[in-house]
């Protein structure tokens, strides 16, 4: 299960900074470990995002490759439902057309694919 809508406003820290409790699980659901510790780094500090992937614990690096592609397409698809093109999917409009998004999917493309998933 991972969280999929991390906002600071959703999280309530004691007091004395050793716990912390997350709300709002109206999207909570099936995905995968990196998607939801990119989502919660990008709102926090450095220090803070250390202290959140310690705590979090391992994740596939191949997780992380998938993501490079897909968070970028996913977040493309949900501005392209709006009225108009929104501010906070911009970086993704201009990364996509980079030759950076390029390398990344090459890299997805390159990953070896479980024999599950390999037709004969």
């Amino acid at each position: 299960m991972t969280y999929n809508d991390f906002y600071y406003t959703n999280l309530a820290v004691a007091g004395n900074g050793d716990y912390a409790l997350m709300f709002d699980y109206n999207l909570l659901g099936r995905g995968y470990a990196y998607a939801d510790i990119r989502n919660v780094c990008a709102s926090l500090s450095e220090e803070a995002g250390q202290a959140f992937c310690e705590e979090y614990g391992e994740y596939d690096p191949a997780e992380k490759v998938v993501d490079d592609v897909a968070s970028v397409l996913l977040t493309l698809h949900s501005a392209c439902r709006k009225n108009s093109f929104p501010s906070w999917a911009r970086g993704s409009l201009e990364e996509i057309k980079s030759r950076d998004y390029l390398y990344k999917v090459e890299r997805l493309l390159s990953l070896e694919q479980p024999a599950c998933l390999i037709q004969s």
